[in-house]
């Protein structure tokens, strides 16, 4: 779940504020930072549900019309379309979970104990679905371009469909730990607030889970897109073919924009590992880092808003098809019996598509392995 929008166990001191301070950490229940947080709690109480709400309205959106262009649309789905619908579909199903975070820190958790499980679950899972979709996506480039793989053969198209059901089951494995410790609880002033309670080892835990989204949330996604874009420049640069320059501003853009997304919120977790751990900090760090937990943690989600669409528009392919996807939606609006007139724009668009010149990487992917296949036929004759 969001870690803004799930605060630990609030503690009672019988002051007025007292539903504002409590337990920062945890060390074998041992309390090693106690703090203030009325400021903190009321910038989150504003912050976070507008920028959630944003999150939702744009993530329905752009990953709803990706979604129905991939679906109506596409006659026949590449591999890299495969997982980008996989990836819309992710997308959407974390967006649902904003207007329910949102309403927790504005107000309190209202929606009882097994939306509270089910939100957490889905927040999990598709948080790490959507960054393994991507890396998935790169990967799919690499083996296109640098080594050339045939798309159309039904054991790369196996493979592929294999690995999209080991990430969805990866994803769930991870988030086992949300669908056993997260529950609703009341504090003493009569709040519900539903989080994660590791009971008497909440350092150890929260320290290990931190770790485990540093690692697998950042570090090696990051690692496997540096490898494989980087690759992909040299042999685009080897092979020279036509929008080789296009091609390659658009592999390091989808880098750059996974890194500043992911970098700031990766980098206030690992801060606060090691506050947990006593190494640093006082009050004063304490309440820095909440801040910068709130902000960052906010432009990581915005990539369920950017990513799909900065991959879906690299494809020239793609774009013929929305174009046509929006005519025809556009042709039922002003003429409803029009509305069955689709498939020979598709067809079209498939042909005007199939002219062009090579100006991105999926096209320049597609044209690779086509051509490997069939030298590879004209070699067997």
């Amino acid at each position: 779940m969001p870690t803004a929008a799930s605060p630990l166990p609030l503690s009672t001191t019988g002051s007025e504020n007292s539903s504002s301070i409590y337990d920062y950490d945890y060390l074998d229940d041992v309390t090693i930072l106690v703090c203030k947080k009325d400021e903190v709690l009321s910038f989150g109480r504003v912050f976070l549900p507008v920028v959630y709400s944003l999150i939702f309205v744009l993530g329905l959106a752009g990953n709803l019309l990706l979604l129905v262009v991939l679906l109506c649309s596409v006659p026949r789905r590449r591999v890299i379309e495969l997982y980008l619908l996989n990836l819309a579909a992710s997308n959407l199903l974390f967006v649902v979970t904003m207007p329910f975070w949102a309403v927790s820190v504005a107000w309190h958790w209202v929606f009882g104990s097994f939306l509270c499980k089910v939100m957490s679950t889905l927040y999990s899972i598709n948080f790490y679905c959507g960054i393994f979709f991507i890396t998935c996506m790169s990967l799919d480039k690499y083996l296109e371009i640098v080594h050339a793989q045939p798309l159309h053969r039904p054991k790369t198209r196996f493979r592929n469909l294999l690995l999209i059901v080991m990430v969805w089951i990866t994803a769930l494995a991870i988030s086992v730990p949300e669908m056993v410790f997260v529950q609703v609880q009341q504090t003493s002033d009569g709040v519900w607030h539903c989080y994660a309670d590791f009971g008497g080892h909440a350092t150890v835990w929260k320290l290990y889970l931190r770790f485990q989204q540093n690692l697998l949330g950042f570090l090696l996604p990051l690692w496997a897109m540096l490898f494989f874009y980087s690759r992909i420049g040299c042999a685009l640069v080897r092979l020279r073919p036509p929008g080789q320059g296009r091609a390659l501003r658009m592999a390091a853009a989808l880098v750059i924009v996974f890194f500043l997304l992911w970098f700031p919120y990766n980098l206030t977790v690992f801060l606060h590992s090691l506050l947990d751990l006593h190494v640093f900090g006082n009050c004063e760090v304490s309440h820095r880092l909440d801040y910068m937990m709130q902000v960052t943690e906010s432009l990581a989600f915005f990539h369920c808003c950017f990513t799909p669409a900065l991959y879906a528009f690299s494809s020239r392919r793609f774009r013929q098809y929305l174009k046509a996807f929006l005519s025809m939606v556009l042709r039922w609006h002003q003429a409803p019996g029009t509305a069955h007139a689709p498939p020979s724009s598709h067809s079209e668009s498939s042909r005007v598509t199939a002219q062009e010149d090579v100006v991105s990487m999926n096209d320049l992917g597609e044209r690779q392995a086509d051509d490997s296949l069939n030298k590879g036929e004209m070699g067997n004759n």
